[in-house]
């Protein structure tokens, strides 16, 4: 929620459909690469969350830039900190 009371709100960036997706395979600690689902229309220069996917949820939740993108496969500028999991329940 955002409240403005006697003010001026004005908000500015690119409307993006795609806010949020998982990730098709887990992501290895020191990875420069992920893959999720779908292909979102996200490019270079966006930056995103990973969440953390350990007990711990304040902890290894990791905030990335895009270097580049190919479909569903994101390059990061910067290798994960944390190992993030992807496990589909059957």
């Amino acid at each position: 929620m955002i409240g403005c009371r006697f003010c001026t709100l004005s908000m500015c960036g690119i409307p993006k459909t795609t806010t949020w997706t998982r990730l098709a395979s887990t992501a290895a600690a020191g990875a420069t690469e992920i893959i999720v689902q779908g292909e979102p229309d996200w490019e270079a220069g966006d930056k995103i969350v990973i969440a953390g996917t350990t007990w711990h949820y304040n902890y290894d939740h990791e905030e990335r830039e895009i270097a580049t993108i190919d479909g569903s496969t994101i390059t990061l500028t910067e290798a994960l900190t944390y190992e993030h999991l992807s496990v589909i329940y059957e």
